[in-house]
C-alpha cells in the first residue's frame, strides 16, 4: 500500500471495537481504583498491546498515536456523557433525555460512570509516553498532535473537574453555540489545562500554541517542526 493511500487510513468500526474492548480490559489505564493504575510498567505494557493491535492495520502507528487516540476518544465520549447527565438533571420528561450521537458511546462510557460522585483530576494517558517521545509523522488519526522532543509527557494532568466541564459545555450550549465536533471538545480540554497553569507559564504556553497555529495556517508546519528550548523564556518554533 502506498504512503499516500496509507495516510488516509483511519480506525474502522471493527478496529475501534477491538481497540475499546482491549482498553476496557486494561483497567490500569482508566480505573483509578485499580491496584495496577499506579504501576507504570503495567500501563506501558497495556499501551504496547494496544499499539500492536493498531499496527495490524497501520504499521507506522506509534505509542504516541495510540495515546493521542485514547485522549481524543475520551474527550468525545466525555462531552456526550456530560450532555446526558445535564439532560437527566434538567429534563422533566424522561422521553426528552439526551441520546448520545456517537455510535461507540456505550463502548467507552464506562470510564465516566462514577465521576459524577467524585471531584477528581482527570489524568491523561499521555503519561505513559516515554521521556523522549517519537515525533508523530502520520496524519492517520484525528488527534495526531505535535510532540516536541525536548519535553516530556510524564506529568500531564487535567485538573478540571467534571462539574467544571459540565458548566463550560452548557454555558456555550445556552448561548446557541453548541459543540459541533471533537475539536470543540479539544478546545475545552486545552482551556482547562491552561487555567491550571501559573500566569507566566500560561502566557508562554499560549504564545507557543499561537505560533504553531500560525505555522499551520501559512502551510509552514511539517513533521520536521520542532521546539527548541535551551532557555525556556527564549523557546521558539524552528522549521
Amino acid at each position: 500500500m502506498s504512503d499516500e493511500k496509507r495516510s488516509n487510513l483511519i480506525f474502522s468500526r471493527h478496529l475501534l471495537k477491538q481497540f475499546l474492548r482491549m482498553y476496557k480490559e486494561s483497567p490500569c489505564l482508566w480505573d483509578r481504583r485499580s491496584p495496577e493504575y499506579k504501576q507504570k510498567k503495567k500501563r506501558d505494557e497495556a499501551i504496547s498491546r494496544l499499539t500492536k493491535l493498531v499496527n495490524e492495520y497501520d504499521a507506522k502507528a506509534t505509542r504516541v498515536h495510540v495515546c493521542r487516540k485514547i485522549e481524543s476518544l475520551r474527550s468525545c465520549v466525555r462531552r456526550e456523557y456530560l450532555k446526558v447527565q445535564y439532560s437527566i438533571r434538567h429534563e422533566q420528561n424522561p422521553n426528552e433525555v439526551y441520546e448520545p450521537c456517537l455510535w461507540y458511546y456505550n463502548l467507552l462510557s464506562f470510564v465516566f460512570e462514577d465521576t459524577e460522585n467524585k471531584k477528581t483530576q482527570w489524568q491523561s494517558e499521555s503519561d505513559v509516553v516515554k521521556e523522549n517521545p517519537e515525533v508523530i509523522t502520520s496524519d492517520n488519526y484525528e488527534e495526531s498532535a505535535i510532540v516536541y522532543p525536548n519535553f516530556t509527557s510524564d506529568s500531564i494532568t487535567e485538573v478540571q473537574t467534571p462539574q467544571n466541564y459540565y458548566q463550560d459545555i452548557y454555558d456555550k450550549k445556552l448561548r446557541g453555540g453548541d459543540l459541533k465536533d471533537e475539536y470543540d471538545a479539544i478546545g475545552i480540554n486545552v482551556a482547562a489545562k491552561l487555567r491550571a497553569l501559573p500566569a507566566n507559564t500560561r502566557i508562554l504556553a499560549e504564545k507557543l500554541i499561537n505560533d504553531v497555529l500560525y505555522q499551520a495556517q501559512t502551510d509552514s508546519l511539517s513533521v520536521l517542526t520542532v521546539l527548541t528550548s535551551p532557555d525556556p523564556i527564549k523557546s521558539e518554533i524552528v522549521i
